[in-house]
């Protein structure tokens, strides 16, 4: 071997593909998109749901363990920790605003949904 030989790499047609993708896309949005847009709505509607309810649950379930916690300290004379139940209160809160229902914590319910303005 020589040492001034050169080796050169040819291009085999190597293309990006970004502008396959962005034809599909923009196909798909001019043909597909109006005949199951209705249906994708619903779907995804259905989808948001589900997550949301999830997230709420779980926030529910982790902020009543908290203000569970916080209320039994008081009863065996330990130092409550008021972070411990405000974050308990707002894991509440945002359970309830994602799931719908309401909570009365000593009296005050927490989440309950308003009816619209102009409402009767």
């Amino acid at each position: 071997m020589k040492k001034n030989e050169k080796y050169y790499r040819i291009s085999t047609g190597s293309h990006s593909r970004i502008p396959y993708v962005l034809f599909g896309i923009v196909a798909f949005l001019l043909v597909g998109f109006p005949f199951f847009a209705v249906n994708m709505r619903f779907q995804l509607g259905a989808i948001f749901l589900k997550i949301f309810d999830t997230i709420g649950t779980y926030s529910m379930i982790i902020g009543g363990a908290l203000v569970t916690i916080s209320v039994l300290s008081l009863l065996t004379r330990s130092p409550i920790k008021m972070r411990t139940f405000m974050t308990g209160i707002a894991l509440l809160w945002v359970g309830s605003w994602c799931t719908g229902t309401a909570i009365d914590i000593f009296g005050i319910p927490v989440g309950q949904q308003q009816p619209p303005p102009g409402y009767h």
